[in-house]
């Protein structure tokens, strides 16, 4: 039997088809099923289960791929139902790439958080809590999670505007912070051979820096990704709030969030160059032409100065506890 489905990734659209209906299942984990006819579409997913094609590339899964440019379709196989899952979900997400190359994006390590007046933009390296802070205003205060660590920007070309989008990931969650929204979070999509029985008596300060994690997927949670969120051009009012987070636990008062003095220097430290030029981490199915490094760096500088002008950008150090800054973000009227 063969299965068909389309699915909605962020701006653009891709139909996958298979003979394994579990194939289109586990990509529902990741993808908005969509009827709609978005302007992305083009590209076919064929992913079949079965003997892989002997002339076809081959990568580390053992998943044959092959691409057929007359039809714009990419054909995978594999004897493996779960090895052709992930590298269809790949392959779906490179169209989503593909269409943020073409507008010379950038990516910043940062999470984002949007409702229907303010986008909050928590930007930190490994360790600064952005996943903590985003996942609780999702959960206790109603706001849509855009991305958990891999913030993608980008121009439109004419329009003067920011578009924000997340490049699809799993969400890792770190045993400590589990336990403490376990009552308030869904069952994991993945619980990576964790047991977490074993953490539920020791202290939260025991288990707070350890890196063991289960992981979910936007869905389960409840959020469609990735969502696209347009900021407004320069002269609109700022909804936008940078903030440029560290994680400090212990029983002192939150300090204050700071003004932060050269924004633009501050925002380019947290651009990502590891995705994009780490062949194991963006891997390439999908023919596209990318930018080299140089000119990756000077769209990266372009775009941060964008975001820059257009927001209010403050350095906080956190609890885990993003209320303070949402708090702040009332009280300047960040709307």
């Amino acid at each position: 039997m063969r299965y068909a489905c389309r699915f909605a990734v962020g701006p653009v659209e891709v139909q996958v088809t298979s003979n394994e209906e579990s194939v289109l299942d586990y990509l529902g984990e990741f993808y908005t099923v969509t009827s709609a006819a978005l302007p992305g579409h083009g590209w076919t997913v064929d992913a079949q289960v079965g003997l892989p094609e002997p002339d076809a590339n081959t990568n580390q899964w053992g998943v044959s791929w092959r691409i057929d440019r007359s039809d714009r379709t990419v054909h995978l196989r594999a004897e493996a139902a779960e090895c052709l899952s992930i590298t269809a979900r790949k392959c779906v997400r490179e169209v989503l790439v593909d269409h943020c190359e073409q507008r010379r994006y950038t990516m910043l390590h940062a999470s984002a958080v949007v409702d229907e007046s303010r986008t909050i933009v928590v930007v930190g390296d490994k360790g600064s809590g952005k996943t903590t802070v985003a996942l609780k205003a999702a959960l206790r205060h109603g706001m849509r999670y855009v991305s958990n660590d891999h913030l993608i920007v980008y121009g439109r070309d004419g329009a003067g505007t920011l578009t924000l989008t997340s490049l699809p990931t799993l969400i890792p969650l770190k045993i400590g912070t589990f336990l403490d929204l376990e009552s308030a979070l869904p069952e994991p999509w993945d619980r990576d051979g964790l047991d977490v029985e074993a953490y539920r008596a020791s202290s939260r300060s025991e288990v707070y820096p350890l890196d063991r994690r289960v992981l979910y997927t936007y869905r389960r949670l409840g959020h469609d990704n990735p969502i696209t969120v347009d900021l407004g051009p320069r002269r609109s009012p700022v909804t936008t709030l940078i903030v440029l987070a560290s994680y400090s636990p212990g029983d002192v008062g939150e300090p204050e969030p700071e003004p932060v003095a050269d924004p633009v220097t501050e925002l380019l430290a947290h651009v990502r160059t590891d995705w994009m030029f780490d062949p194991t981490l963006n891997q390439r199915y999908l023919p596209r032409v990318e930018r080299g490094r140089d000119e990756y760096l000077a769209d990266a500088r372009r775009i941060v100065t964008a975001l820059a002008e257009r927001s209010t950008v403050v350095r906080w150090t956190h609890r885990g506890d993003p209320a303070p800054i949402l708090e702040f973000a009332a009280n300047r009227r960040l709307a």
